[in-house]
């Protein structure tokens, strides 16, 4: 969960609610009340709901729950206009954009539109790979704009919080937010400039000090890029509405040769039967648009309108599970199932039993990768089945290999107790489909002959017939390496991971590991 930090003075200008009532109010949609200290309000957001990160967020969820009718953004044409080069494609690919204007900026504003990027970075943008945001004074700038990717000297300026001009590598090596988020930036870097070629924003690094927000902005441009066109719309229409909550015009601009669709709702059928069947009531037609209605959603004959920052709405039973909130969780009645079952044992294959008799931890991580993590672990793309029509660049292809999910797992776990050791039994395609074994180990002594032992319990427990030869495979060290051999066939390696695959996944600790197929 997100841990969100409000005023209850600024949430009292979006719907009143006495301070004893508070805590009951925000149990009732979901959210739980960790702090309320004073002026202070701090509750803790679930993954599912990033339109909730923000006073304003939460401010509009309350209101509509306490039967205030849930808002109508009437959006605008801005007369932008972003053109997007090809250069972006294999960087950064996708970008949204609007402008606010007739913003009132306030501390108060100031501080939650800062909270809310930090949290729609750290959750759906998983720490800016997927998605970033920049907010911009628009009359500091002169459209049309510009999204491009350049060399990292191609272009200097001055970014937020310097007060020299930098060119992108400069910033990526010296500027605190460049050292920290370098690793999501090769050698072309994205761009967005004005008609002057004045730069807006490097994302997904830093903004330029140009259109930094002050208390004289009067019209905010937004600017989402990433790596998945569905986070980026998502994460500029929270923040669009967010800003509109608080008196602003959304405006829509144009990418390419359309206008970017902001604050849009989508329709779906009410699942009336659906909801009955699945929460066991009989609500009327009436009854359960009154609910949908408290969690926020506006009815439109037969249809439900799906706000366009309610990223979580995916399915029917995301409705109906709003449907349950409102009716609440208290008022439905323990009833015992009307159906018996009888279970069955599931079979459990061999090497599960024996890695977890070992003391590893079971991965389960994804089927598809994309080749830039698969040369980070020096492992080919050129077999591995390729994606016709990706929608997003995580996931471009199907997986050759399970080792570099595995190197990545430790990186994300790389502050945790050591040894780790982990392991996984999954499919893989290269290009014929395969299933694969894959294990890991990292600690200080990790060693060849730490994996070695590894590969003879499972010849000793479940397949007598391999062996082990010489062998070089690049992820690594030369030398510390062998094959695995069946019937003549390599089936696999294991070995010492080589330093600069070590490096380049940010682990600090030696790693071995092993994979085969099976």
């Amino acid at each position: 969960m997100a841990l969100v930090t409000i005023s209850y003075e600024d949430l009292q200008h979006f719907v009143r609610i006495e301070r004893d009532a508070l805590d009951d109010a925000l149990a009732a949609i979901g959210v739980p009340l960790d702090k309320f200290e004073g002026d202070e309000v701090a509750v803790e957001i679930t993954p599912n709901r990033p339109d909730l990160l923000s006073v304003e967020g939460l401010g509009r969820a309350l209101a509509s729950f306490s039967g205030r009718a849930p808002p109508v953004y009437a959006v605008k044409e801005s007369g932008m206009k972003v053109a997007v080069e090809p250069s972006v494609k294999q960087v950064r690919p996708y970008i949204g954009c609007a402008l606010v204007r007739n913003v009132k900026v306030t501390d108060e504003l100031v501080k939650s539109m800062m909270q809310l990027q930090e949290k729609l970075h750290d959750t759906m943008g998983r720490k800016r790979k997927k998605v970033a945001i920049g907010l911009h004074d628009a009359d500091k700038v002169t459209p049309p704009f510009k999204y491009c990717a350049l060399a990292r000297d191609a272009l200097s300026f001055v970014p937020l919080d310097a007060n020299e001009k930098m060119d992108f590598g400069d910033i990526l090596r010296r500027h605190p937010k460049g050292m920290e988020f370098a690793h999501l930036v090769g050698e072309l870097c994205p761009v967005i400039t004005d008609a002057h070629n004045e730069v807006l924003s490097f994302p997904p690094i830093i903004n330029g000090e140009l259109t930094r927000v002050g208390e004289n902005t009067k019209n905010i441009l937004i600017d989402t890029t990433g790596t998945s066109a569905t986070a980026v719309m998502g994460a500029l229409n929270i923040i669009a509405a967010a800003l509109a909550d608080r008196g602003g015009q959304v405006c829509s601009v144009q990418i390419g040769n359309k206008e970017y669709p902001v604050l849009q709702n989508t329709k779906r059928k009410l699942p009336l039967a659906a909801a009955n069947k699945l929460l066991g009531v009989a609500l009327s037609k009436k009854d359960a648009q009154k609910m949908l209605g408290k969690l926020g959603y506006r009815m439109q004959g037969e249809e439900v309108l799906v706000p366009g920052f309610r990223t979580d709405i995916m399915h029917d039973v995301d409705l109906i599970e709003d449907i349950a909130i409102a009716y609440g969780y208290n008022n439905f009645e323990a009833q015992l199932p009307a159906f018996a079952t009888i279970g069955s044992k599931e079979e459990v294959h061999p090497l599960n039993e024996l890695f977890l008799g070992l003391g590893f931890l079971e991965a389960n991580s994804w089927l598809l990768s994309n080749e830039q993590l698969l040369a980070k672990a020096n492992i080919s793309a050129a077999d591995a089945p390729k994606i016709a029509n990706p929608l997003t660049s995580d996931f471009t292809l199907v997986r050759p290999a399970i080792l570099q999910n595995l190197l990545l797992a430790l990186c994300e776990s790389k502050n945790e107790k050591l040894p780790q050791r982990i392991y996984e039994l999954g499919i893989v395609a290269n290009p014929a489909q395969a299933t694969h074994l894959c294990a890991a180990i990292m600690q200080p002594k990790a060693s060849f002959s730490e994996i070695k032992s590894v590969f003879e319990c499972i010849k000793r427990e479940t397949m007598p017939e391999i062996s082990m030869g010489a062998a070089e495979y690049a992820p690594f060290i030369k030398g510390r390496c062998a094959a695995i051999v069946l019937e003549g066939k390599t089936i696999g390696y294991f070995g010492e991971i080589a330093p600069s695959v070590l490096e380049s996944f940010s682990l600090e600790q030696p790693v071995c590991a092993l994979e085969m197929e099976i």
